[in-house]
């Protein structure tokens, strides 16, 4: 029996093993980012629409339109356009006093319903903008974020994102920086500094982000509007849609916006559960034409990157079996009296700790990748590198329902903190130039 054991065992390791490396090229763009990245400089002011969705966001969005009012980029170039669902929202009220222009989307399910109201409202209009940026209510920008933003389109890209950092490190108060928010806000650098950095050096499809997201009026216009509206992960389709028709997407990493996490585990994972139910509706929505559209070496590039999370899901997925199959196994041999079974406490406990090893890499990856924006002492980071990695692990379960179940269609209201900007000021000089 113990034969048999260690058989099954060495074929889960070489499986896993053989989905690790599938991963490599991946991996490989976690350390473009130790490098800068090159400076852009545009020498036209381009003509921008701030879109900002912002249903049931009135308790944060005026902190937003407070670091809208201190851009750099010149006031007569750019206008504020917010989508509400009622129109007896109290953002209206706040509104009125930045000259925002107000949408109203009432029949929205999702937040593309009301980005593509919003877009055609605006289409409609005399005015027209050479790009559309897209900033959740909840966020906050840098002082010269337009301006980043409006120097990256010499890039020529489609689609143009931020760098997001997480506005909770920059605050001294220990509520705002619970493990959860400090977890969590690590999935940022993962996607920005070592995914998309490397993605737009090499002229890759970025994994796209609905919040810090810039559209040229071209796409805007081939597009029609919004029309990514089947699932709740808006973003991720724009992804497979820009691979499958070769938008080109960008990422910049000096145009820096703030945004919130969530201080309770509850609410990240509603989160979480929300974006990763999203992500696997846009792949089995999207699989077969993004399949179909990969027949160049470029494209065929793309379409791995689009979808290299899977390569991740069968590695952890086939380690998560082994420690179901040797945990199940020990347990059967303690009640029977199975000595031979006993082993698989062994065998479970190593397919446990190579799982815990690979994330333990990854945040320390992203530690040392983000430590100039992650203001916060050593015996935090010490925590959060040993902790982060059991909070990635609460991915498993989730991923699990996401592609068991089927699409996920409930649009919940996401609590919000509430880091004023008084605060933000005070503490963390977010609007300070580098």
């Amino acid at each position: 029996m113990k034969t048999i054991l260690l058989i099954i065992f060495y074929f889960l390791m070489s499986l896993s093993a053989m989905y690790l490396l599938s991963y490599i090229p991946r991996i490989k763009g976690w350390f473009t980012s130790f490098k800068k990245q090159k400076r852009l400089y545009s020498n036209k002011f381009n003509k921008i629409a701030v879109i900002i969705p912002a249903r049931n966001e009135s308790a944060v969005i005026e902190d937003l339109l407070l670091s809208l009012e201190n851009q750099t980029f010149p006031k007569e170039y750019f206008t504020t356009h917010i989508v509400i669902k009622d129109d007896n929202d109290k953002t209206i009220t706040i509104a009125e006093k930045y000259n925002a222009i107000i949408h109203i989307a009432k029949d929205q399910t999702c937040k593309g319903d009301a980005l593509n109201l919003c877009l055609k409202e605006i289409m409609s209009l005399e005015t027209e903008y050479d790009y559309y940026v897209i900033i959740d209510a909840d966020c906050m920008l840098h002082k010269e974020f337009l301006t980043e933003m409006n120097n990256a389109t010499v890039s020529g890209a489609d689609i143009i994102q931020a760098k997001k950092v997480v506005k909770n490190y920059l605050l001294k108060d220990r509520k705002a920086n619970s493990l959860a928010s400090m977890c969590n806000g690590l999935i940022w650098t993962i996607i920005d500094d070592m995914g998309n950095r490397y993605k737009a050096d090499k002229g890759i499809t970025g994994m796209t982000i609905g919040t810090g997201i810039m559209l040229s009026n071209k796409l805007v216009n081939r597009l029609g509007g919004w029309p990514y509206r089947q699932t709740l992960t808006e973003d991720m389709e724009l992804m497979n849609d820009a691979a499958i028709n070769n938008y080109s997407t960008f990422y910049y990493s000096y145009a820096l916006m703030y945004l919130e996490e969530s201080t309770s585990l509850k609410v990240t994972n509603k989160r979480r559960t929300r974006w990763l139910t999203g992500l696997i509706d846009a792949d089995r929505i999207y699989r077969k034409k993004l399949k179909a559209a990969a027949t160049t070496k470029k494209e065929r590039r793309n379409r791995y990157f689009v979808t290299a999370l899977k390569p991740v899901f069968k590695y952890i997925g086939t380690l998560t079996l082994g420690v179901l199959f040797f945990g199940i196994t020990a347990i059967v041999g303690l009640i029977t009296g199975i000595a031979d079974l006993k082993a698989g406490f062994i065998y479970a406990g190593i397919c446990c700790v190579v799982v815990y090893l690979s994330f333990l890499l990854l945040t320390l990856c992203c530690l040392i990748v983000e430590r100039k924006n992650m203001p916060i002492n050593i015996f935090k980071k010490a925590v959060l590198l040993f902790i982060h990695p059991i909070f990635y692990m609460g991915y498993i379960p989730i991923i699990a329902k996401a592609l068991i179940f089927k699409a996920n269609k409930d649009w919940e209201v996401i609590d919000r903190i509430g880091i004023n900007m008084v605060s933000l000021n005070k503490d963390g000089d977010v609007l300070k130039t580098e």
